[in-house]
């Protein structure tokens, strides 16, 4: 099995990880759909929201995926699209939450 990724995510959000994380592969889904539509607008919607989703819920690496996913689709450039959903799959497959207390 690959290494795992760690990510300590805040105990409160406990019970919406398991929706986050199906909407991220449904996410990536829709980014290979788009690409073969050649619709960078779409690519470009998606990366972004995956960006800032990324940050809120503590999934650094998630952000950076979202940000150059979102620079990719700016170039129009497919194979960098696919590469970067195929790690944002990969990275999907690695993580593992681990829920922490709140600091209130």
């Amino acid at each position: 099995m690959p290494d795992r990724v760690i990510v300590e995510v805040d105990q409160d959000l406990c019970d919406l990880i398991p929706g986050f994380m199906t909407h991220k592969r449904a996410d990536i889904d829709a980014i290979f759909e788009a690409v073969a539509r050649r619709d960078y607008a779409e690519i470009r919607r998606i990366a972004h929201r995956i960006k800032g989703e990324g940050s809120s819920y503590g999934f650094d690496s998630m952000t950076e995926i979202g940000r150059a996913l979102e620079h990719a689709a700016a170039l129009r450039d497919d194979g960098a699209v696919t590469t970067l959903a195929r790690q944002l799959l990969s990275y999907l497959d690695r993580v593992e939450i681990v829920f922490q207390p709140s600091a209130e």
